[in-house]
């Protein structure tokens, strides 16, 4: 019996040996080697930390008027702590005498947001009884404001909640789920430059997740801002001016590249995007058969109509087809393999040279000069003028013009290419689609006698003090090698426009002008109106484009507001470049 209790005390002992090895092995395992890992997870769990939203950079006109900023917007927030959520509801709803409207969304752990936004008078009354609220705080974060409103939308842009697709891309870049981000315009060009440092709160949190203090916190801040190179008057101008009509005008300095404005109507209201709007109102915005969320002077595409007889005239010019002496009978239309083609006046121009053809807008001399250029020289001259590549301006979703080729209507349509197309071609009709951008740069190049400038809108970079760290300088793209007589001759011809020919309705102004109309036919109803020019003409600082859809002869609707432009150009700027 005694023996049998001495084995049992042995096995005992050594069971209890075993085991006090293993627990001393997992208290040092879990000590030493995993000590540091437990120490970080029980910080974790101690200690929250909260990001706080980035303040944005300003955007300003080149007058210093401020188009885009941040405001602040309130909120009210309980940290859980000693009092019951139903016990701070019933004080709060008693200090602003409204009531509050449970279920209140939780942010983190230990907090909840009672009211959100919290207006500023609000504010002060919590504020007042703060003795009163343990664990209520007012919090303050930024929101887009955009004064200027509509005629700057397509431009500056606006900033909206950050979506999947973008957060999966701009992740490591610190970016998460609730951050603000530019969508459009220039809030999305220069997102980068205007995007801010966030703050964050670190506090301190029980085992229940009650808040017990506040550690440490970091304000947030912006780093940038930007000046831009419109005219803030000028394009609020320019979108009045088109009254409910729908269409463009641009307006710009030839040799900077500086756009002065770039006015697409109808627009929207950024701050309805910027702040939120419900699914019904996206809806009614984005399904608008107007397309106002899109930026026509650079996103949309339009036949040219007879401002497209520049680039015609410019190729026969050079390729030696025409000069100052040849001169095209206009009989009132062009007969040509049993199909007549008529040309705008009935009773027909006569003789006429090139530069009373681009006067008068004469459709059978370009006709002529079309057919005996041929399409592949045709293009060829478009893409030489700009049309059809991009103009690298510093606005994002640019488009570029439609060019078509008889290998594309071989491929696409399953047709040959006839004399016909041709034609049409020739006075910027039939399958050829351009932007307003790229005809106002085909306008530009003239102007400067081939030098094309790179088109912009970003004028200045400021640090968080208001100082300059960075202008932007001319971008010369390219320089356009053509005989001195072939610009004299598209200048003059201009020149005539106004003075005798279909823009006669801006004779009389106060400048030297130079421009052309355009009346471009529209499938889907009236033609749509074209006037583009410079001035003045013997040394252009101003170059400028309207397009109104729907708006007729060239002649008539876009001349008219073009003419109103220049006349407050000159009352309201004197004449100056805007350099």
């Amino acid at each position: 019996m005694q023996e049998q209790v001495n084995q049992r005390i042995t096995y005992l002992s050594r069971l209890f040996l075993i085991i006090l090895l293993i627990l001393s092995f997992r208290f040092w395992y879990l000590s030493i080697l995993q000590g540091d890992w437990y120490k970080q997870k029980s910080e974790q769990n101690r200690v929250r930390v909260f990001s706080l939203s980035p303040i944005r950079g300003s955007i300003y006109d080149r007058n210093s008027q401020v188009l885009a900023e941040d405001i602040p917007r309130f909120r009210l927030i309980y940290e859980k702590g000693g009092m019951e959520v139903e016990e701070i509801e019933k004080r709060v709803e008693r200090i602003l005498g409204r009531e509050l409207s449970p279920p209140f969304p939780e942010r983190g752990v230990g907090e909840i947001i009672l009211i959100d936004p919290l207006s500023l008078e609000e504010a002060i009354k919590i504020e007042e009884a703060q003795n009163d609220l343990p664990g209520v705080r007012v919090e303050t974060y930024p929101v887009r404001h955009y004064p200027r409103g509509e005629p700057f939308a397509h431009v500056v842009g606006y900033v909206g909640k950050i979506n999947a697709e973008e957060l999966e891309s701009l992740y490591s870049e610190g970016y998460e789920m609730e951050d603000r981000i530019g969508k459009v315009g220039v809030e999305r060009e220069y997102e980068s430059l205007l995007r801010g440092e966030k703050g964050y709160r670190r506090i301190e949190v029980d085992a229940l997740g009650r808040v017990i203090r506040v550690l440490d916190y970091r304000s947030p801040y912006f780093k940038n801002s930007v000046t831009l190179t419109l005219d803030g008057e000028l394009q609020e101008y320019s979108y009045e001016l088109l009254g409910n009509r729908n269409g463009v005008i641009i307006v710009g300095d030839p040799y900077t590249g500086e756009l002065l404005a770039l006015v697409s109507k109808p627009g929207f209201d950024p701050q309805l995007l910027s702040w939120g709007m419900t699914a019904e109102e996206w809806n009614t915005l984005s399904q608008n058969q107007d397309k106002p969320l899109t930026n026509r002077s650079l996103q949309a595409l339009y036949p040219p109509g007879s401002l497209f007889k520049l680039v015609i005239a410019t190729g026969a010019l050079e390729e030696g087809l025409t000069d100052g002496n040849r001169k095209i009978f206009c009989p009132g239309f062009l007969d040509y393999n049993g199909w007549r083609y008529p040309c705008w006046r009935r009773g027909g121009h006569g003789a006429v040279s090139i530069e009373e053809a681009i006067a008068q807008s004469c459709n059978v001399t370009f006709y002529t000069l079309g057919l005996e250029l041929g399409a592949d020289r045709i293009i060829n001259w478009s893409g030489r003028l700009g049309v059809g590549r991009p103009s690298g301006i510093d606005l994002p979703g640019e488009k570029t013009a439609f060019l078509p080729t008889p290998e594309w209507k071989k491929r696409q349509l399953k047709e040959m290419w006839y004399p016909g197309d041709t034609i049409n071609l020739s006075i910027g009709q039939g399958y050829l689609l351009v932007t307003p951008l790229e005809m106002y740069r085909v306008v530009s190049s003239i102007a400067t006698r081939g030098e094309v400038y790179q088109p912009h809108v970003l004028k200045e970079v400021l640090d968080s003090k208001g100082e300059v760290i960075r202008k932007v300088s001319p971008v010369l793209q390219d320089r356009i090698e053509l005989k001195n007589s072939t610009w004299e001759t598209l200048i003059r011809g201009m020149e005539k426009v106004v003075n005798r020919g279909t823009g006669q309705v801006c004779r009389g102004l106060p400048v030297e002008l130079a421009a052309k109309t355009g009346t471009a036919q529209n499938p889907q109803g009236e033609d749509h109106s074209w006037f583009a020019g410079f001035f003045p003409s013997s040394h252009p600082q101003v170059v400028f484009l309207v397009l109104i859809e729907h708006g007729g002869d060239g002649s008539g609707e876009a001349a008219q507001t073009a003419k109103k432009l220049i006349e407050w150009w000159e009352e309201n700027r004197g004449g100056k470049s805007g350099r």
